[in-house]
């Protein structure tokens, strides 16, 4: 437990005091008080030159359960918290903020726990729990394109941090292996082969996929299976289908490793099908379901929906939803709780898939439905129009080619998914203060060539931290609060946000502190010790390298 969380639970215990003691005037449940402990940000009323080094703002969270000024409420916490062993000094300030400077040897502790625990710093921190988090699932109809990306590097970075706060996590892929779209695939590898490798030409349908991803996948259709595939028949075309399946798969796959995305699971919705768990799911639903003009209709609207949905089209065609259903139920069985990563083109999707496994009993929180907003790739200060169909994508490849998996990763998540992002390929690529990826990068290398400089690390007894050392050493310390934060609102993107930050205290304080030959010189090297093994965790939390020189 951080030093922070200590002082929050410290206060908490506080507040169940007083609430026994009668102070407040309404009940509350304490599990819910909702308060911040951070780094202060103190109001320009305050002109008071003294330093702090965290600060509160639960005598307003609390002050709807007492009428009196938050300030009193803040002085009367005070009183009782001044005890406290880590701290040296508690202050309030209008307009009730709880302000406190924190004991030397908190500074000592911190910095003492991280170089113990390394990497393992803030790991098991949350409760065990059982989630399945499935993200990616493209179709097997062609190349990873941009707008993949985002998402890959996403839930994988999501996955990361499940795992390292104790989650037992499956990271899944969902395979949407039947349906039209592999008709069409197989059609339109079929005359792309057809026409590289014979004679006899053949006009490509107007329902096809035309990119160079199908060319490719003749190609390697060729390599494997020679002429056979030439001239077709019904079982011929069958297995053409599972092969165009499983090359583009492959390719997905390897793409995907060159980018540190991985998965535990792939699952079929061509196994859901053929399997009896379409007719599990429509006894279950029975009681939920109507026939109407020829067609099976789940009753939706029963649970707030705008209309019913088709399960069983009237030409006895199952619709996207009932295969969906299934395959939930599956993932459901098998997992606490349920993390999908989709893109935005799936956002009306979400209400009726919490709606039909309420139908099947399930409560809808068991599952959470993450939006990734659209990706636009600039190039030259102009914006790259893609089309799959067309053959106009950028695909993962390509970015590849001319930006780094590294940089990919950490631009993807510099921003919050619900906002669309734009990806300009001539900034990321510039090694220059202005790009956050060098920025960072740059700042781990930097505590790596101080450690080679420095005497070994060692903290002693009776160091006292400069300001800027103790703002970096708190910050080090929230990265525990930081991961709860993360669990809790899958906000990805606070990763790189708080990398940057940490580097620029880093840096403000490296320009003024001269650490060779200083009188805790041995002390300063175990802090930059401590500053390397939380950059280097957030950097592996983020899927990415961390370089040891620049």
């Amino acid at each position: 437990m951080s030093i922070t969380q200590n002082l929050k639970k410290k206060m908490l215990e506080i507040v169940i005091q007083m609430q026994q003691d009668n102070y407040f005037d309404l009940n509350f449940d304490i599990k819910k008080l909702n308060f911040v402990l951070a780094e202060p940000n103190l109001s320009q009323k305050n002109n008071s030159a003294v330093v702090y080094d965290l600060s509160s703002n639960l005598a307003f969270v609390l002050k709807t359960y007492k009428k009196i000024n938050p300030i009193q409420i803040a002085q009367d916490i005070s009183n009782k918290l001044a005890t406290y062993k880590l701290i040296k000094q508690i202050d309030v300030t209008t307009p009730g903020f709880l302000n406190i400077i924190l004991d030397d040897s908190a500074f000592i502790e911190i910095i003492s726990n991280i170089n113990s625990q390394k990497q393992n710093y803030a790991k098991n921190i949350s409760e065990k729990r059982k989630i399945n988090v499935e993200y990616v699932s493209a179709n097997p109809t062609g190349f990873l394109h941009v707008g993949h990306v985002r998402g890959a590097v996403f839930g994988s970075s999501l996955v990361n941090v499940y795992k390292h706060v104790g989650y037992d996590v499956e990271a899944e892929y969902y395979i949407n292996d039947a349906g039209n779209q592999i008709e069409v695939l197989a059609n339109s590898l079929w005359v792309r082969y057809k026409n590289l490798y014979s004679e006899e030409k053949v006009e490509m349908p107007e329902e096809s996929y035309q990119g160079e991803d199908i060319i490719w996948a003749a190609q390697e259709l060729y390599k494997l299976y020679k002429d056979e595939f030439l001239t077709l028949n019904k079982t011929k075309k069958i297995k053409l289908k599972n092969i165009a399946i499983e090359i583009f798969l492959n390719k997905i796959k390897n793409d995907l490793a060159k980018l540190n995305v991985y998965f535990d699971t792939f699952s079929s919705e061509k196994v859901v099908l053929q399997s009896d768990l379409i007719n599990k799911v429509l006894v279950q639903l029975n009681q939920h379901t109507y026939q109407k003009d020829g067609a099976l209709f789940l009753k939706t609207t029963t649970f707030g929906d705008d209309k019913d949905r088709v399960l069983i089209k009237n030409d006895a065609n199952n619709t996207y939803l009932l295969p969906d259903i299934a395959y939930h139920l599956t993932k459901l069985q098998k997992a606490d709780y349920l993390v999908n990563i989709w893109g935005a083109d799936h956002s009306g999707y979400v209400a009726r898939m919490k709606i039909a496994l309420q139908a099947l009993g399930y409560n809808a929180d068991k599952l959470e439905v993450l939006i990734i907003q659209l990706v636009r790739l600039i190039k030259d200060g102009v914006e790259f129009k893609m089309s799959k169909r067309a053959g106009t994508s950028i695909t993962l490849s390509d970015l590849l080619n001319v930006v780094s998996a590294d940089i990919i990763r950490f631009m993807m998540l510099t921003r919050d998914i619900s906002n669309k992002f734009d990806f300009d390929i001539d900034f990321v690529n510039s090694n220059d203060s202005n790009n956050p990826v060098y920025i960072v990068q740059y700042g781990y290398s930097r505590t790596l060539s101080l450690l080679k400089k420095l005497t070994t690390p060692q903290l002693q007894k009776n160091i006292i931290f400069s300001n800027k050392a103790k703002k970096i050493i708190i910050s080090l310390d929230l990265f525990i609060d930081l991961l709860k934060t993360i669990v809790d609102s899958a906000k990805v993107n606070l990763l790189s946000q708080y990398l940057l930050n940490l580097v620029k205290l880093f840096n403000s304080f490296y320009e003024e502190t001269r650490l060779q030959g200083h009188e805790f010189e041995s002390s300063y090297a175990a802090m930059v010790l401590a500053v390397k093994y939380v950059m280097k965790l957030a950097l592996d939390l983020m899927g990415i390298n961390a370089p040891e020189t620049m």
